[in-house]
């Protein structure tokens, strides 16, 4: 029976995660993993899956007094990295390599685990322990180098030096790695230790001035970001490594969080995933779940063009039917409400019976509002909204004001009690306009800001976020906060 492993693993498995996690059992015998820790007795210890920064518990085994313990199970495992637990600690990592090979052992020593860690029946990873050992002790005589860098930052001779001796060391580390590659072509093994490569700045060659420096560097990295980190092994899913390195790409640390700058990053990764119709859809699938779960606007422009442009393309084999579905029904729910699209024009009715159209309105900026006086949240927001609209109604911006159901007495009512006669209050009891697809009204309340041209350049704000984008568009420092 499988245990949680600690807080980590708090919860279950969703049914998707459930059935991405093993293969099926054709193709392989299961997996029987012997361990032995020398001077480690009586404890149960735990066979840990990562995936990106979580960790599931996959199966649990008693170590004897003898310090043995055994792993097994009719299934196979998925392949990637793993790693044994015992006390809520980390004890080691390793891999399975792939579906057909998961039968060796494993011997380590108490408190010395990797420096002790060999492997009986899986060469991919021994290479692994002794290339992570290889590893560390580079990067101690790289946090030599940078502390020496740092006492001789104004020594431009020693500064060559320290560069010379990082790419004698980068050489090295490369060396091993071609060695592991000739050994193990396309393994895990060699995509994992690839991304565990760093690509040094040249120190010499940074600017003196700090905040060039800065740039300097950030530029770098991000050019060379992606040099180790293969997106063509779905294995690598199963790591520490891949989510967190895509994450981190698509944090504000690296791409702008506008929906332009994203999608422009999302189309130059996903041609990386070639060769691996799994990874296809991992990569599109984490990214777009990231951006269909945003609270940031606009980024509906995001999922719309991932949707249109990859999903239903047929770049990406997404196997579900309903899923398609679903997409395809979210993108014409929201297609018309995207940042930069031109807001339909709506012809409705004053509370005096005269029409009043959307696009005759000529002002810098057009606040269209959407609520129901019963609608809990709307009895909050709705005073709110207007009290923003008249802060900035003589600085450029209009109200149409459109009361989203049928009662007129309800409408009238709430309109003459709250005083809201400085904007245009307009309703449509005949749905002509067809207002609720137009503008995705599905719940209220909503707020849309359009420019003088009628294009949408906000929606779903708040009053809050409404009030902070007027002050910047119309430069009023008053309302900045």
């Amino acid at each position: 029976m499988r245990k949680t492993f600690m807080s980590v693993l708090a919860g279950t498995f969703v049914a998707t995660l459930v059935a991405t996690l093993f293969v099926s059992a054709s193709f392989a015998q299961g997996y029987k993993i012997s361990v032995e820790i020398k001077g480690e007795k009586n404890k149960d210890a735990i066979l840990v899956m990562h995936y990106g920064t979580n960790k599931y518990s996959m199966d649990t085994a008693a170590i004897g007094k003898n310090g043995k313990m055994e792993f097994t199970g009719r299934k196979p495992l998925s392949p990637g990295m793993y790693l044994i637990a015992a006390d809520g600690t980390q004890l080691f990592d390793f891999l399975i390599p792939d579906t057909t090979n998961q039968n060796f052992s494993i011997h380590t020593q108490k408190d010395k685990y990797l420096e002790s860690l060999s492997f009986d029946g899986s060469p991919e990873n021994q290479a692994f322990a002794e290339y992570t050992r290889f590893l560390l002790r580079l990067q101690k005589k790289e946090k030599e180098l940078i502390e020496k860098a740092k006492k001789d930052k104004d020594d431009e001779q020693k500064l060559k030096e320290i560069d010379d001796e990082e790419e004698a060391l980068a050489k090295e580390a490369d060396a091993k790695l071609a060695e592991i590659g000739g050994k193990f072509p396309g393994s895990l093994l060699y995509s994992v230790v690839r991304a565990m490569k760093n690509t040094p700045v040249k120190r010499s060659q940074l600017p003196k001035d700090e905040t060039e420096k800065q740039r300097y560097i950030y530029e770098y990295v991000k050019k060379h970001y992606w040099d180790n980190i293969t997106l063509s092994d779905i294995r690598m899913q199963y790591t520490p490594i891949l989510m967190p390195a895509i994450d981190n790409y698509f944090s504000a640390s690296f791409t702008p969080q506008i929906p332009d700058s994203i999608i422009s990053a999302f189309d130059r990764l996903f041609p990386k995933t070639e060769g691996d119709t799994a990874m296809k859809r991992f990569f599109t699938g984490h990214v777009f779940n990231k951006y269909v779960n945003s609270k940031i606007m606009g980024m509906d422009n995001v999922v719309i063009h991932i949707i249109d442009n990859y999903y239903l393309a047929n770049k990406v084999n997404a196997r579900d039917p309903k899923f398609i579905k679903n997409i395809t029904e979210h993108a014409d729910k929201y297609r018309s409400t995207r940042i930069g699209t031109q807001a339909q024009n709506l012809k409705m009715e004053t509370i005096g019976g005269a029409p009043e159209a959307l696009y005759d309105i000529d002002a810098p900026y057009t606040l269209v509002y959407f609520y129901e006086p019963s609608c809990g949240h709307c009895k909050q927001e709705t005073p709110k909204v207007y009290k923003v609209f008249q802060n900035f109604k003589d600085k450029g911006l209009a109200g149409f004001c459109v009361y989203s159901q049928s009662n007129k007495e309800e409408w009238t009512e709430y309109v003459s009690k709250n005083s809201m006669t400085d904007w245009i209050n307009v309703w449509d009891p005949a749905n002509s306009n067809d207002f609720r697809t137009a503008y995705s009204v599905y719940s209220v309340p909503q707020v849309y800001l359009l420019d003088k041209d009628k294009k949408i350049i906000g929606h779903r704000l708040d009053s809050e976020s409404l009030s902070q984008m007027l002050a910047h568009l119309l430069k009023d420092t008053k309302q900045l906060q």
